[in-house]
């Protein structure tokens, strides 16, 4: 959770800094004018010029009744004048006497996109005239940066309590692949070192193998272990060269597919049920017959000795 949450904040402080001087000089446009519900409009029009990734902005009093109309690009709502906006979930957090505050995200009543809010205060003479507020939609928004830091972090999740609870009372049943595991191994290595395939998820229990492709990532190939077994398939996903974006070395596929097949066979009750390596991310995947399931970056895996899983031994 702190990856994640410093990933928000860094998107947070980017957002921040493409409106920080277009708000402060909105709210000194609109100073003046306060009291005044059209000038003020035409203030709100004016700075969408330098916040064009804006929704819209509006102004409200500091009992949070909306004094202004809703100004958008290309469009002036009045109707939207004196509605009351105290429900609206960027204004549950504290409010700012000076400057602006970023609005946590929320989803749109209308068309549940996530949005976050901008609230400038505006101030004259030490007394807090109102806030302007500006909307954007996320989709909107230039955050181009990639989330480098939740890319390889490890976590481990429980599984349901139920079958955690029986896990002594059940016993690892021999599957096909199990039977074939060193071939299904040699096969996928073959698949991930020059076939292109760069995510590839082994189901030990029932004998299915799911693939993803470089050259097509956003669908994915499910086999069953004879189609694996068949080096026919090898037509069917031609020569493709090793990618340079990989960030596990093509030599080290081996030992996670090693690490796998002892983990498969370490202990009649807990024993590994699927296991997946993505080479791009450098992360491998496993879920365990508790239904635990663990991601953890590749060398790491690979270090671990066998007693880490079983609970009798540190990272070895």
């Amino acid at each position: 959770m702190d990856e994640l949450r410093q990933e928000v904040s860094a998107k947070k402080r980017a957002i921040a800094a493409l409106i920080d001087a277009p708000l402060n000089q909105l709210a000194d446009c609109c100073r003046p004018v306060w009291d005044d519900n059209d000038a003020l409009d035409r203030c709100l029009h004016q700075a969408l010029e330098s916040l064009p990734y804006c929704n819209h902005l509006y102004a409200i009093a500091p009992d949070l009744k909306q004094v202004s109309s809703n100004v958008g690009h290309g469009r002036i709502d009045s109707d939207k004048r004196e509605q009351d906006l105290a429900d609206r979930p960027y204004l549950e957090s504290t409010l700012p006497y000076r400057g602006f505050v970023l609005s946590n995200i929320y989803l749109d009543r209308l068309d549940h996109e996530p949005c976050i809010t901008a609230v400038q205060a505006v101030s004259a003479d030490e007394r807090l005239l109102g806030f302007v507020l500006a909307d954007f939609r996320l989709r909107d928004l230039p955050l181009t940066t990639p989330v480098t830091a939740l890319l390889r972090r490890q976590q481990q999740f429980r599984g349901d309590p139920a079958i955690r609870g029986g896990i002594f009372a059940q016993e690892r049943t021999q599957s096909f692949l199990d039977e074939h595991i060193q071939a299904t191994h040699a096969m996928a290595q073959t698949l991930m070192q020059g076939h292109g395939v760069f995510h590839l998820k082994l189901h030990y229990s029932s004998s299915r193998v799911t693939l993803w492709l470089l050259n097509d990532p956003w669908s994915y190939r499910v086999h069953g272990v004879e189609e694996i077994l068949d080096p026919e398939i090898c037509l069917a996903y031609p020569p493709c060269s090793y990618s340079q974006r990989a960030s596990v070395a093509a030599d080290r596929i081996e030992a996670v597919f090693e690490q796998f097949r002892a983990l498969r066979t370490l202990d009649t009750n807990i024993y590994l049920r699927s296991g997946s390596l993505n080479l791009i991310n450098g992360m491998v995947g496993l879920t365990f017959s508790c239904d635990g399931s663990y991601y953890i970056p590749v060398d790491e895996f690979i270090r671990r000795s066998l007693g880490f899983w079983l609970g009798t031994s540190h990272a070895g």
